[in-house]
């Protein structure tokens, strides 16, 4: 893959409307709200096609715009819980990481 750039005008442009129909905000798929008002967050494809914008576009300023939005330390978080939620389902048997947070590694 090679070198691949976005002019900072058109990411400004798009990069909020593409985080909002993307799946880096979940706030759609929440259990507390009913099947009629869930939405699952779009692919790159299908983001492009609404904005009218090539995939790959909408690719970069996703990867980019996520990596601006959260900070350091919230990946972080990402990779320790989903590392706590693996071995708790390799022990366990079940991905419930909470039931098993206090656990060492």
């Amino acid at each position: 893959m090679g070198f691949f750039f976005i002019e900072p005008e058109l990411y400004h442009r798009y990069k909020d409307d593409i985080l909002r129909l993307s799946n880096a905000f979940q706030v759609n798929i929440q259990e507390h709200l009913s099947g009629e008002q869930r939405q699952r967050g779009l692919s790159d494809k299908e983001i492009a096609e609404q904005l009218g914008l090539e995939e790959e576009v909408v690719r970069e300023i996703r990867v980019v715009a996520e990596r601006d939005y959260y900070p350091i330390d919230e990946w972080q978080n990402a990779i320790t819980f989903k590392d706590k939620a693996c071995r708790a389902f390799a022990k366990h048997g079940n991905s419930y990481v909470f039931k098993y947070k206090h656990e060492n590694r």
